[in-house]
Parts: C-alpha cells; sequence; structure tokens
C-alpha cells in the first residue's frame, strides 16, 4: 500500500463528532434537549472546543497511524448544509436548501 491517497475530514466530523461546530461554539446558549445529547457526546472532554479539536486530532492520528511512515493527504471537510443539518444542533443552524450542491455558503 502507498497510504491514504485521499482521508475526509468530514468522515471524522460525521462519525467521530455527530455534532454541528456552531452547537459546540454555542455551547452555553443552546436549547436544554440539545445540550444533552451534546453532554453525551462529548463525556470525557473537558469542554465543547477541546472536544472538537481532539477528535480531529484522534481521527487523523488514527487513520495516519494505519499507515505509517507511508504518506497520508486529508482534505479538509467540504459539507453540504444538508450534510451539516443532519448534525446534531444543525437544525439550529442550517437552511432548507432546494439543491444543497450548488450551496448556500
Amino acid at each position: 500500500n502507498d497510504g491514504i491517497g485521499l482521508a475526509r475530514l468530514e468522515f471524522v466530523i460525521n462519525n467521530a463528532i455527530g455534532v454541528h461546530p456552531k452547537a459546540l461554539l454555542n455551547y452555553d446558549t443552546i436549547d436544554a434537549s440539545t445540550k444533552a445529547l451534546i453532554d453525551e457526546k462529548m463525556k470525557g472532554y473537558s469542554s465543547p472546543k477541546e472536544f472538537y479539536t481532539q477528535k480531529i486530532v484522534e481521527g487523523v492520528a488514527t487513520l495516519a497511524a494505519s499507515v505509517y511512515p507511508k504518506r497520508i493527504i486529508v482534505r479538509l471537510s467540504d459539507f453540504k448544509s444538508n450534510e451539516y443539518k443532519s448534525l446534531i444542533g444543525g437544525e439550529q443552524y442550517e437552511p432548507d436548501e432546494e439543491n444543497p450542491m450548488i450551496g448556500f455558503r
């Protein structure tokens, strides 16, 4: 094997984190039911920011370790709004779009 030619960061965000980034940034002001879901996901982490960053680190490090010393190319997230909307808290931050491929962002 030659390493990993394209590791997609959105897989780490979707599978290991599962929470909209803005819900984590606005943790102190989100509703109680969303906060409870986030609390369950981030057990063992001291803050929402630490949870997010450490999960990114853990995910990329796990992928890199699986092919070490070969290379890994990590693509930053290119989530569409509908994909972000499906994360915990995403309903509060993402619009309904007729065609998310065109992009709200």
